[in-house]
């Protein structure tokens, strides 16, 4: 697999994040961090890119990159519970649209959590502080 790498802020970018440096994570790096999310809890994509920003010492870490990776990771596993890909959401608590994003729900509410069934077809988590994983 490829290595993590650093990167300058593109410039594009800079009017969101600034100038200096950017994480672009591997799928190893992401699978770490998401097997530590326990049953019964669910993290976002904002607090994982956070968690990964301060280990590796970027400003920011690439939030597309890092939701890509975890589509990537869902579809791997989603026959294998080993990685809980399904408790990782999206910072406004929808399951991440991914090929196997009904799974993921499926999974969400097996471990107890209450979805919302949006007319757009996405389905949001209600996610309580307690429920809520801090990396």
């Amino acid at each position: 697999m490829s290595e993590s790498k650093i990167v300058d802020i593109p410039v594009k970018m800079e009017k969101f994040y600034g100038k200096g440096t950017m994480l672009h994570p591997n799928l190893e790096v992401i699978e770490e961090e998401i097997k530590k999310i326990p049953k019964g809890k669910a993290a976002t994509i904002e607090s994982l890119c956070n968690k990964l920003s301060m280990d590796f010492g970027t400003n920011v870490t690439c939030p597309m990159r890092t939701g890509n990776g975890i589509k990537k990771i869902a579809e791997q596993m989603s026959e294998n519970t080993s990685v809980p890909y399904w408790r990782l959401i999206r910072t406004d608590q929808q399951v991440i649209q991914s090929k196997v994003y009904e799974m993921a729900a499926a999974k969400l509410e097996d471990e107890g959590f209450v979805l919302t069934y949006l007319k757009s077809g996405k389905i949001k988590v209600q996610l309580s502080e307690e429920r809520y994983y801090h990396f």
